[in-house]
């Protein structure tokens, strides 16, 4: 091919890269967000830490969440936020990046330029990035997607180009699968799902570097960026426990572990599967222990709000998956989490106790194995585990449940809701308002007992627009005891305006008879204008119907179009994931043939699609065992990561197996 078709066709495959890209971008814009503000050890965690941190400090004040969730998420939210870019849009720039990078390392083994094409395309578009459990969601998992993407291209780059390319590039991929891999790690405990993949890319570029260069000793250097990403692995979460320690003087809470250890591992009455602590059960180890005694009511009023949620609701009992983060929150709520120290000891205290109740006979540990806890222990287990993976295969493969919404939040839900809006530079929608404006919140005049004030929503000019009611706020009452009123001071009110002020000013006043206790400026601010011995507030919602409705017209549009791409991939996944694992089989046994006459062309491809395929299996694996041992776990967010990739190794499966089938049958080449 002469150098001039040679540039016409790499400006057309760049084009059409091109062109997908923004069309992605067109895609999700206006997309929007989903807050859960309810979702304390969540989403509404990761938002309160990424505000934080852009304010210059750590996770904030010390929490009994603190040591118990990774902080990932949060400083790369926190960073978006600092840069003005909107939560969606950065997130799948991050993401056709990694796309990118991954369909770099693939066209080592692939090169026609349209199959590379078809490839960026089903990864780039895919809806797991779109969908509102992981693309919508102010949450891990969609940023979890891009940098899985990172990882794998990265270590394929650096496998592909140890040897064979200028020593920029390698340094290159390594800082790239160094930085992604260690991030990734202090974002979800469960990437240790990808380690088999990655220790066995690097050990075997090592044995292929030292092989082919094993008298360039200057070569041989670059086994040092090999090892590279495996240090990020333990670098990063080092990185976090110094900053914990210098913050809050621990790095975890002694005695924590041991605790929770016991408490869900004991021989119990009443424990059934998935149910390590019964109810029952935790009131009697109260009895035993008197410092957990001490939080039995907060900790059980815990369990009566968990217990509407869990897999058979009304039966009085928090399920395995769920039980730890009721037992952190009745905790916190029984005071035991105002410092490090106050915690830890409370949980020495807990440890002392049982333990001597174990040591006494009066409880005792259940019988354990390893085999045991990997739901293997019995031919039944192993038969079950191997079903869940088969159903989660057949989840994945069929793309279930991955639409986009245009979530209306109702009353009960926009507390705290437009903080997300701010962290996020992303609009959320808000059911419809009946009049033209409306504001939630709080008010207090501190010199004055709310109950005898009339207060009203007025203009600049003093105007009265509507009369403010109050309802219950004990959340505020707890953060002030000693202001009266302040156990009922929260508000809803909506209100006509028929002014033509372009953005016009509205007032909180209160009035005691004909006097006015106090005046406050509200706006999606919060309130402005007053000292906080006249008046103090919060301003959780403040909205112009106007304005929401073009919002929620321009994110209704927005999930259309995702909903429409969605169903492309809902309607073609099944057909796409069980072609791409019979070509599979098909080409393992054409390339196992070429290897026999020695010719090894197709080795690399092969080893690309088994590796990739062999971390998606252990992915299931794992998600397997929580679904049987802990809480139902096959959802699209908990195997998000398995999606672009499972569409990846189909694709390429096919592609190699027509190479492979061309040139065994019709000799092509």
């Amino acid at each position: 091919m002469d150098k001039k078709r040679l540039l016409k066709r790499t400006y057309w495959f760049w084009l059409v890269l091109a062109l997908l890209s923004v069309g992605k971008l067109l895609l999700v814009w206006g997309l929007p967000i989903y807050p859960i503000p309810t979702a304390a050890c969540d989403d509404a965690l990761m938002k309160n830490w990424a505000l934080q941190i852009a304010n210059g400090g750590w996770t904030g004040p010390f929490s009994c969440y603190i040591f118990t969730k990774e902080v990932g998420f949060a400083i790369y939210l926190a960073i978006t936020y600092r840069l003005h870019l909107p939560y969606i849009v950065a997130t799948n720039l991050l993401y056709m990046a990694g796309a990118l990078i991954l369909l770099y390392a693939v066209s080592h083994v692939v090169k026609q330029k349209w199959a590379l094409c078809l490839m960026y395309g089903v990864i780039l578009y895919h809806p797991i990035m779109t969908a509102v459990q992981t693309g919508q969601r102010v949450y891990r998992n969609g940023f979890a997607v891009a940098l899985t993407l990172w990882v794998v291209g990265s270590l394929l780059n650096l496998y592909f180009e140890i040897g064979e390319k200028p020593l920029r590039w390698n340094i290159l991929w390594s800082l790239f699968a160094t930085g992604s891999l260690g991030f990734l790690w202090i974002t979800k405990s469960d990437t240790v799902w990808l380690m088999p993949f990655t220790v066995v890319v690097l050990l075997v570029a090592a044995l292929l570097l030292v092989v082919k260069q094993c008298k360039n000793w200057k070569a041989l250097g670059r086994v040092v960026l090999l090892a590279a990403p495996l240090v990020g692995v333990s670098l990063f979460p080092k990185l976090v426990v110094l900053k914990n320690e210098r913050v809050y003087g621990y790095s975890g809470i002694p005695y924590y572990g041991e605790v929770m250890s016991l408490l869900t591992h004991l021989d119990l009455e009443g424990a059934a599967e998935n149910i390590s602590l019964p109810t029952e059960s935790f009131q009697e180890l109260c009895r035993l222990s008197p410092t957990l005694a001490t939080t039995e009511r907060k900790v059980l009023r815990v369990i009566k709000e968990y217990d509407p949620y869990d897999t058979h609701p009304q039966d009085g009992n928090v399920e395995d998956g769920w039980i730890g983060w009721a037992l952190v929150r009745g905790f916190q709520r029984a005071g035991y989490y105002q410092s490090c120290q106050t915690a830890s000891d409370f949980y020495q205290k807990v440890y002392e106790e049982l333990s001597a109740a174990l040591e006494a006979g009066e409880i005792r540990r259940k019988e354990s194995s390893p085999g045991a806890n990997y739901h293997v222990s019995t031919p039944g287990e192993r038969k079950e585990l191997l079903g869940t993976i088969g159903e989660i295969w057949r989840y994945v493969a069929s793309h279930e449940e991955m639409f986009s919404d245009a979530y209306l939040l109702d009353e009960k839900e926009i507390v705290g809701s437009q903080s997300f809006e701010q962290v996020t530079r992303s609009n959320a929608c808000y059911a419809d308002f009946s009049k033209d404006y409306a504001c939630v919140g709080w008010v207090l005049f501190p010199q004055h007992d709310l109950a005898d004030l009339e207060c009203y929503m007025e203009d600049a000019a003093g105007n009265r627009l509507a009369r403010i009611s109050f309802d219950k706020s004990r959340d505020v009452g707890h953060a002030y005891p000693d202001v009266k009123g302040a156990k009922r001071c929260r508000f809803k009110v909506e209100w006509a305006y028929g002014g033509n002020e372009e953005q016009p000013e509205f007032y909180l006043a209160g009035y005691d008879g004909d006097k006015q206790a106090g005046k406050v400026k509200v706006n999606k601010l919060g309130m402005e204008g007053a000292p906080e011995d006249v008046c103090v507030g919060s301003v959780d919602g403040y909205f112009a119907k106007s304005e929401e409705q073009k919002v929620t017209d321009k994110a209704q549009k927005a999930v259309s179009r995702c909903n429409i791409v969605y169903g492309i991939y809902q309607g073609v996944g099944n057909w796409l994931a069980w072609a791409g694992l019979l070509a599979y089989a098909g080409f393992t046994v054409l390339a196992v043939w070429e290897w026999r006459d020695k010719k090894f062309q197709t080795l690399n491809a092969w080893l690309v699609v088994t590796g990739i395929g062999l971390s998606i299996l252990v992915l299931f694996a794992g998600v397997a065992v929580t679904h049987l041992e802990n809480c139902p776990a096959i959802g699209y967010m908990y195997l998000s990561a398995a999606y672009p990739l499972l569409c990846l190794v189909s694709i390429l499966s096919l592609v190699k197996f027509g190479e492979c089938a061309k040139k065994r049958f019709f000799g092509g080449k």
